[in-house]
């Protein structure tokens, strides 16, 4: 018997307790505390939490119910204003964009209410600005604040802010950091949490785990124009790193699961883990919550352990769930040990669980896995890499398909029985389920190994995903090194998007028809949309195929950072279009992308580009800028490789006729050997381009490329260029090369290196050089050279080689 499942047998064996989640005392009286009757008066009060300044102009504090001698909470009654000074400019922007005011310094809002909840020092900041504690009944305004509070942390913002404050109150002293949140309903802004968090904003829930490397953050609950309004690192100067602090090491997963024939999920789940921090008691788990932890136990090395403490709130939340569809309310999962994690000693969590929502049909055949990251328990995904060993029973009359290799399959009764295994460290499990029909092939080109699952009635097509995905795999090798996974499993999907887990793709059924089909489907919806989502039709193969290399191989470090592997992705499809169809073909994917980065979505207030840069990331997506945040990650993050390529591109082999890729493919190649299985970052990508950069690209002339990045991916200013010139033929084949090349509309220091090319007709367009220009300035050319051929004309940025906003 495997020592993992011995391990396992050893702590169902530690209690025979019904199938019942075991509760934490500690958190349960937090849950009921309400204000108690003691209170506080103050006046003139400022509590500074990092860029927030609170300030209480006169009122009363009344304070909830201690968790022993902890005050960990309180309700304030009066009046006070709190303000927000922005850190960075572009969190200023960002603020400027959610509110409508272009203008905006300093976000502020009055309030005469407001419940905080922490872990640092406020209560003692209170008693030093009063007369101290007084001694009373609850006050019924303050009681009847609190619950609204409670009703609008479930309704509205589904984070437990209370499992939070616990953490820091039950972890020893060396995993404490202070947190303090706030939440205020005030006279002009919507309702909001104001957090200031020393350990980050992933600590406040395992799926945050991407925002750990934020500490401070405004959380809007704005309806449609909600969330992190505010996000960015302390301003003190301590760090000035966005990168996820991580206190577990998960090593290796084991997951059991069976899936009943009424769509229901059961399972247990085996964690292999290392603590890296001393002193954690209290540990976030990251699973959808109508998927109930029944119980879990902590196994030592030499087989013992114990049962432990679920901290898991129930989903159903009455006559809300039925009015608001209400889902996930405040049910974020944790375990509480008994005792702080050693550092570097090996440990095992185990789970038993069950529940619904996993699996939705589709049709008599079709499924839609509605919870691909949340289906298991997990200490987070994207964020660390584990191996996996994953056992799934399901009936045996339907397929199932799993991320890893199938290393073995029975049939048991009316059950299928199949393990699947990790060759490779993955970021995330995940599987497909229906009824579908297998093609296979082995390339022995890409190195890969390819199966098509597709419906029935799709099955003429699964040909088609077969060639796009070998064509991925083969480009993506050539240009950025052998696949991560020596096998790929391309599943059909009923949904609209793709999408791309370790060995595993989920292809949409739109990706699986005929362009008459598409005509016809979508004849009402005008030539513009049907070559839009002919488009996509066509490429979401190849850009799902990229992710096993930007994504999973390497991954990315912090949500600033998802550009790495969306935008990558979408110039990998680019790249498999230029190889597949032509130059032409590439050079219009390319205007299409800049189109789609400078135009507004229908009925948007802004461009994409101006909503605000790379590093903004999802936070884009707000209601007065629909669609920036794909635009920006996909199409941006893609057009800044394409301009790095470009850069790199060496003319003479262009010239020649011979691969002119070969030094981004070197960069490239890098890239991958010394960050895979890793979470790199933007920094940690420049560092690989500045490995490898040409002279051209010292634009700066500090052998750096920062000022590429600081202009493409952490700002949003694109030129405007011109050009004048013109070839003089000369004897003997030679050509005078006169004119001017101009840049209009940056700032003064914004830097460009913009190709210039000879267009020979019939598509032989050809680059002769490139000329730097610096801020608003048309500089002069006048050069010899040697042309194989008389040029038609001569022409600047022809290929979409820089973002501009026109040519001409």
């Amino acid at each position: 018997m495997p020592k993992s499942i011995a391990l396992f047998a050893v702590a169902i064996a530690l209690s025979a307790a019904s199938l019942q989640a075991s509760e934490v005392p500690q958190y349960q009286q937090m849950r009921a505390a309400r204000p108690d009757g003691r209170s506080a008066a103050v006046s003139e009060l400022t509590l500074a939490r990092d860029a927030y300044r609170l300030h209480f102009t006169a009122g009363t504090f009344h304070f909830l119910t201690p968790l022993g001698e902890r005050t960990w909470g309180a309700v304030f009654l009066g009046e006070g204003e709190w303000q927000l000074r922005p850190a960075v400019e572009n969190e200023r922007r960002q603020l400027a964009l959610v509110t409508g005011r272009n203008d905006l310094e300093v976000l502020s809002d009055r309030f005469d209410a407001m419940v905080l909840l922490f872990s640092d020092a406020t209560f003692e900041e209170i008693l030093a600005n009063g007369a101290g504690v007084a001694a009373g009944a609850a006050d019924a305004r303050a009681v009847q604040v609190y619950e609204t509070y409670l009703e609008e942390q479930r309704r509205w913002l589904q984070v437990n802010l209370h499992l939070r404050v616990l953490q820091e109150l039950l972890n020893e002293p060396a995993a404490r950091g202070d947190v303090f949140l706030a939440f205020v309903d005030g006279k002009d802004q919507a309702p909001a949490v104001l957090v200031f968090d020393r350990h980050g904003i992933g600590a406040m829930a395992a799926r945050f785990g991407d925002l750990s490397g934020e500490e401070t953050a405004l959380i809007s609950l704005e309806g449609q124009n909600g969330g992190f309004w505010y996000l960015a690192p302390a301003m003190e100067g301590a760090r000035n790193s966005t990168a996820p602090r991580r206190v577990l090491d998960a090593k290796h997963y084991r997951i059991e699961t069976t899936i009943t024939p009424d769509l229901g999920l059961k399972g247990t789940t085996a964690i292999e883990l290392e603590a890296i921090a001393p002193g954690v008691r209290v540990i976030p788990i990251h699973i959808l919550p109508k998927i109930r932890l029944r119980r879990a136990w902590l196994v030592a090395a030499d087989g013992s352990g114990e049962e432990l403490g679920i901290i898991q709130e129930e989903v159903d939340l009455g006559r809300f769930a039925r009015l608001f569809r209400a889902e996930v309310a405040d049910a974020d999962a944790a375990v509480v040990l008994p005792r702080a994690l050693e550092p570097g000693k090996p440990m095992e969590l185990l789970f038993e669980y069950d529940g619904r929502d996993v699996l939705e049909r589709w049709g008599a055949e079709s499924y839609s896995v509605r919870a691909r990251e949340s289906w298991y328990p997990n200490l987070g995904t994207f964020v660390d890499t584990a191996t996996y060993e994953l056992t799934y029973r399901y009936p045996k009359r339907k397929s199932l398909v799993s991320t890893g290799v199938l290393s073995g399959e029975v049939e048991e009764g009316k059950n299928r029985v199949a393990v699947w295994k990790s060759e490779r460290p993955m970021r995330i499990a995940g599987f497909n389920y229906g009824t579908f029909r297998k093609v296979a092939r082995s390339d022995e080109q890409s190195g890969v190994h390819v199966e098509v699952f597709t419906a029935r009635d799709r099955r003429k097509f699964a040909g088609d995903a077969m060639a796009d995905a070998l064509n991925a795999a083969r480009v993506a090798r050539a240009f950025f090194g052998p696949a991560p996974y020596a096998s790929l499993a391309v599943t059909q999907q009923v949904e609209s998007f793709g999408q791309s887990w370790p060995s595993l793709i989920y292809l949409p059924t739109l990706a699986l028809t005929s362009s008459t089909e598409r005509v016809m489907a979508l004849e009402s919806a005008g030539p513009a949309a049907i070559t839009s989502i002919n488009e996509f039709a066509k490429t979401v193969g190849w850009h799902e195929v990229a992710h096993q290399w930007w994504g999973h191989a390497v991954g990315w470090q912090s949500y600033r950072d998802v550009w790495l592997s969306e935008g990558f992705s979408e110039f990998t499809s680019a790249l498999v279009l230029q190889f597949i169809d032509g130059d032409a073909r590439h050079d219009q994917f390319w205007e299409r992308r800049r189109r789609e980065i400078l135009q507004p979505a229908r009925g948007a207030a802004l461009a994409h580009n101006d909503a605000g840069p790379i590093s903004q990331s999802f936070r884009l997506q707000t209601r007065r800028t629909r669609g920036a945040a794909n635009a920006i990650i996909y199409a941006k993050g893609g057009y800044v490789l394409h301009m790095l390529r470009v850069m790199m591109r060496d003319n003479g082999a262009a010239l020649r006729g011979e691969n002119y890729d070969a030094r981004f493919i070197a960069m490239m190649q890098d890239y991958v050997s010394e960050y895979a299985w890793k979470s790199p970052s933007t920094d940690d990508f420049r560092r690989i381009v500045e490995r490898h950069m040409t002279p051209q690209m010292n634009a700066a002339g500090d052998g750096r490329m920062a000022w590429f990045f600081d202009q493409w991916v952490h700002g949003t200013e694109v030129p405007r260029f011109a050009s004048t010139l013109e070839a003089q033929p000369l004897p003997e084949g030679k050509y005078r090369i006169r004119g001017t090349v101009s840049q209009e509309d940056v700032s003064a220091g914004f830097l460009s290196v913009v190709p210039i090319y000879a267009d020979f007709g019939k598509d032989r367009l050809i680059p002769i050089g490139s000329i730097r220009l610096e801020g608003t300035e048309s500089a002069p050319v006048d050069v010899e050279m040697t042309l194989p051929w008389a040029p038609r004309r001569i022409v600047v940025n022809a290929r979409q080689d820089v973002l501009a906003r026109d040519v001409h």
